[in-house]
């Protein structure tokens, strides 16, 4: 901590404006213990300092006018030990997910550094609040004011979902702390979805529009070889099959519904080609768990097609990275205008394989399995696809 220094009245410094090259500190004569800090941002913040080495945090000026941390100041100083044993006392939002929420964040949940920075990010607003202030009216209001901008309500639900995180983790770890927004009715989620799949045509010119990439590659790699041997330079291996990872990435989500990030992070000692099943581990999967997938005939003969002599690691390594793949958006984009299907989106093939596998009759119980979803909410959105089901019910009150 930095000297305290007087450069002005607290009352000055509270309402000043200046980003200093250093944090400085003023204290108020009365109550005696009561000090502003100016931080190099601008950032000003109310303290008291309780005894030696021990200051307690009041909050930023502006939250709190210079006679409320005043007032506030002077019954901390009276009884330290209740405001110290006080749920919360004086800590932000900020502070809070700064200091306490970004470790366990990063060590215990998939994503964590996205987590914490949606929520700084979705919840700025309340970042300089005391989180023990923080009320489920007031996320209320920022909610609304979400869906009134044209947000959907399922990514409204999300964003208070990623806040409760926060918030339940304080209360644990505050005795007699409880989350606010527990009682919080959650948005209704209109069931208006229209799943995308691809119709039987679509598929025709999807798979086309791969091997035609295929096919051009490979005569593009013919015509640069000659050129190279003309020039008594070494010519590139020849392309056979599969001109790159492509087709096989497309055809494997065809064929497992596996998400694109769950594709990109398999690896070969997940692939068991003898038992015929990829292994989707849990550090990879959405949902947190580990799941077994069947290869059908086609996503074994991809695989068979790929795997190197030995393989080991990624099944999908960046050629420019020599890494996992961040994504293939380019190479997508090129593929779908070929195959006529622009607004086909690459999670589209995770929602044609479980459509085509519901149009077949198979239970959604099996399909909720296959696609690794945690409840069987999120695969009844195919129960509508299903065939003959709400016909054959209505057909049970048919006359004789």
């Amino acid at each position: 901590m930095a000297d305290p220094v007087v450069r002005s009245s607290i009352a000055k410094a509270a309402a000043g404006k200046d980003k200093p090259e250093k944090p400085y500190e003023v204290c108020a004569e009365r109550p005696q213990g009561l000090l502003l800090r100016v931080q190099p941002s601008g950032l000003r913040t109310f303290y008291v300092q309780l005894r030696r080495g021990k200051r307690q945090r009041i909050g930023p000026a502006g939250t709190f006018t210079l006679k409320q941390a005043e007032e506030r100041a002077k019954k901390m100083i009276l009884d330290p030990e209740a405001f110290e044993k006080r749920t919360g006392a004086g800590v932000t939002l900020r502070e809070y997910i700064e200091q306490h929420y970004n470790d366990h964040a990063l060590a215990k949940l998939k994503n964590g550094a996205t987590q914490v920075a949606r929520a700084k990010s979705i919840w700025k607003q309340l970042l300089n609040k005391r989180v023990a202030d923080i009320t489920d009216a007031e996320v209320d209001r920022v909610r609304n004011k979400r869906i009134i901008a044209g947000l959907a309500p399922a990514t409204v639900n999300r964003d208070v979902t990623v806040l409760s995180g926060v918030l339940s983790h304080w209360a644990a770890h505050n005795k007699g702390a409880k989350n606010p927004l527990l009682g919080l009715t959650r948005l209704e989620v209109p069931d208006d979805e229209k799943i995308r799949y691809l119709e039987p045509d679509e598929n025709q010119r999807l798979r086309a529009a791969l091997a035609e990439r295929d096919r051009h590659h490979a005569q593009a790699r013919k015509r640069g070889n000659a050129w190279r041997v003309a020039r008594e330079y070494e010519p590139r291996p020849e392309i056979e099959g599969y001109s790159d990872h492509i087709t096989p990435m497309v055809l494997l989500t065809l064929n497992t519904g596996m998400r694109q990030g769950e594709l990109f992070s398999l690896a070969w000692e997940a692939v068991d080609l003898r038992m015929k099943t990829i292994s989707v581990l849990a550090s990879h999967s959405k949902g947190n768990a580990t799941r077994t997938i069947p290869l059908n005939t086609e996503a074994q003969a991809v695989l068979v097609a790929i795997r190197p002599a030995g393989a080991k690691g990624l099944v999908f390594v960046s050629p420019v990275s020599g890494e996992r793949f961040n994504n293939v958006k380019k190479a997508w984009a090129e593929v779908t205008k070929a195959a006529k299907v622009p607004d086909l989106r690459w999670h589209d093939l995770r929602h044609d394989f479980a459509s085509q596998l519901v149009m077949r009759g198979v239970p959604l119980f099996t399909v909720q399995k296959l696609l690794g979803h945690k409840s069987p909410q999120m695969t009844q959105r195919y129960a509508k696809l299903a065939p003959g089901t709400l016909a054959d019910a209505v057909d049970l009150l048919s006359g004789p």
